[in-house]
């Protein structure tokens, strides 16, 4: 199973914990390279389990993004050390927790699909990525990314 990214946005950054400096996009950095997200912002405060990361994937049904089934939510640090994709997708970047405040250049994101699934249920969806505050559930940070699902077929 292939991830790919489509486009990416920022929604919503609340400038109470980011300076209002932050982007998402997507890259590919050749014809037969992959898709890699680049995310890039600087944090006013140290983010560790403080911060609640909550990943939902919508299904594209007639034109508009449904809420499916799969979502992921996880305080941040236990998401970096224990959660196999998510969280393998920022330990290969390097990400270690917890977050200094400052300047954040997480570049060159891909989902480590070595263990994913086979068979996903859908091949168009957004990923919406929100940062809340774990103690006040109040919203940091909201991104959408679009993707692909491809499914990779082993001949027999």
């Amino acid at each position: 199973m292939d991830v790919i990214p489509e486009r990416a946005n920022v929604e919503y950054m609340n400038p109470k914990y980011i300076y209002p400096n932050g982007t998402v996009n997507v890259r590919r950095y050749g014809r037969k390279s992959r898709y890699y997200i680049n995310v890039m912002g600087t944090t006013k405060h140290t983010w560790n389990n403080n911060v609640t990361l909550t990943l939902g994937v919508g299904q594209l049904l007639h034109n508009e993004f449904r809420p499916s089934f799969v979502e992921i939510k996880d305080r941040l640090c236990d998401l970096i050390n224990k959660e196999p994709f998510v969280g393998g997708a920022l330990r290969n970047i390097g990400l270690v927790c917890p977050m200094r405040a400052g300047f954040q250049n997480l570049l060159n994101i891909t989902a480590p699909t070595e263990h994913f699934p086979s068979v996903f249920p859908f091949e168009h969806g957004r990923l919406e990525i929100s940062l809340n505050v774990t103690d006040t559930k109040e919203q940091m940070l909201l991104i959408y990314i679009v993707v692909s699902f491809k499914q990779k077929f082993t001949g027999k």
